[in-house]
């Protein structure tokens, strides 16, 4: 073996045959990887490690690898847009971003490498995270609460009814809730802190219903389990101590839709018991126009994507997402349709003054033209979007309270529904949040401005019930 030197120390370090004692190959060589080692300056060590040591180099670089996707990822997650505008914390709306664009990624990606559907997977995520959390919150929020599963004319529902109204002889006032999450997602399960609070602090009894999901069960089945909940409440309300005259109706986001079309539905029926009010929270009311200031200003926020919005109608009206950009872009509707009273239905007047009318001409429903999409007629039906009823259909309607956020691409669906409520003669209280933003209202014990919102809510409701 020739001799080197190496200068450690300024310590002369000759390695010749014959130094070391007999031993085997893979001895000698260990043994001169480790006077390497200890000799070598950090720097000539590393690389002659390198080469002695190749699966440790593979290691290192796939280790490095993984972190810079790790963090790839995390970057984009974490960076969310949140507007300034958005009131402190605004953390609130960068995790919910956060939930909302891993589930949708999430869910595509199950899709697929062929697990389950798009939404099927993003229900399943989405509830699973809504679970971990009020797993850690526990159930001491139900206290004072008689808390029930059972159904009602075949509709699953669940019945908060507080323990001190068993206690008074007088009958206490009831609220249908429907709750949100696009026709495809969420539960009474997910909404069980929000209904449960609603019914401690108005000591009344709530009756959360659990609806058929689409795209599983497509329009009209969530309507349909919907109106049969509420008659059923309505015709024995006397067996849960309420007054069935003092009943109303409430829901968010697609809860908020489905509330509306119930009431619509419900004034028009006889032998029934009118329905008290109606409270829509930030609802979504119509299909044929998603190019309203709204989904143009905010379409982009992971709190309720454009897209995302788009596709759960889709869902809820015949689960054919081929049609998604079309609809996104407005060439679902017919150039006929864009000049009838139903575009004046949502006209951007409404939201933007500075605007001119638009020009529309009355046209019979059964004469307008369709592209060729399964169903899309029934964007005009009131049932599936609200904000399509005559203005003829919309006088009578009880007293109405509409809660809206300015970083929200509902928002406009829910100030032209106020504002045509109210021509029509409705007494209608709106009120609009500027520094919130969509699904923000179950954080009412943890967000200030929530918290705000939710006892303004509660408050029109014991007025009004």
């Amino acid at each position: 073996m020739s001799s080197f030197k190496v200068q450690a120390k300024s310590t002369s370090v000759k390695a010749q045959k014959g130094a070391y004692p007999p031993c085997s190959k893979n001895d000698r060589r260990l043994n001169r990887i480790r006077r390497l080692s200890l000799d070598l300056d950090n720097s000539a060590s590393k690389s002659l490690k390198s080469e002695l040591c190749p699966d440790r180099t593979i290691m290192a670089v796939k280790v490095a690898l993984v972190f810079v996707a790790v963090a790839v990822l995390l970057t984009y997650y974490c960076d969310q847009p949140v507007p300034e505008g958005i009131a402190e914390p605004r953390l609130y709306a960068k995790v919910q971003g956060m939930v909302f664009k891993i589930s949708a990624n999430l869910a595509i990606i199950g899709e697929y490498l062929g697990v389950g559907t798009e939404p099927q997977n993003l229900r399943s995520v989405m509830e699973a995270i809504v679970n971990v959390g009020l797993k850690l919150k526990g159930s001491s929020y139900r206290e004072g609460l008689k808390v029930t599963d059972t159904m009602f004319d075949g509709v699953k529902v669940r019945v908060y009814e507080p323990v001190s109204a068993a206690q008074i002889s007088s009958k206490v006032p009831g609220l249908v809730y429907f709750h949100g999450g696009g026709w495809v997602i969420l539960n009474v399960d997910t909404h069980d802190p929000l209904t449960a609070h609603v019914a401690e602090q108005l000591g009344a009894v709530v009756v959360s219903v659990d609806y058929r999901l689409a795209p599983e069960h497509v329009f009209p089945a969530a309507f349909d389990d919907s109106v049969a909940a509420t008659k059923f409440f309505l015709q024995n309300a006397e067996k849960y101590n309420v007054d069935r005259t003092r009943i109303g109706i409430s829901g968010d986001s697609a809860g908020g839709n489905l509330a509306a079309a119930v009431t619509l539905t419900l004034a028009k029926e006889k032998g029934l018991p009118k329905l008290k009010t109606q409270a829509l929270l930030y609802p979504a009311l119509q299909a044929i126009d998603f190019q309203t200031p709204s989904y143009l200003d905010h379409g982009h926020l992971n709190t309720l994507t454009k897209d995302l919005m788009v596709a759960y109608w889709i869902w809820y009206l015949n689960n054919d997402q081929s049609f998604r950009e079309v609809f996104k872009a407005n060439n679902h509707t017919s150039d006929q349709l864009k000049k009838s009273q139903y575009s004046g239905y949502v006209d951007h007047k409404m939201v933007r003054p500075n605007l001119r009318p638009k020009v529309v001409k009355p046209v019979n429903k059964e004469n307008i033209e369709f592209p060729e999409i399964p169903n899309i007629a029934t964007i005009l039906d009131p049932r599936f979007a609200p904000l399509m009823a005559d203005d003829a259909d919309l006088k009578g309607l009880p007293p109405t309270y509409v809660m809206t956020c300015e970083y929200d691409v509902l928002r406009d669906d829910g100030v032209m529904y106020a504002t045509r409520l109210r021509s029509a003669g409705v007494r209608v209280e709106h009120d609009h949040y500027e520094r919130s933003f969509h699904g923000f209202l179950p954080q009412f014990s943890d967000n200030e401005l929530a918290g705000t919102a939710m006892e303004k809510y509660l408050t029109y409701l014991r007025k009004n019930l």
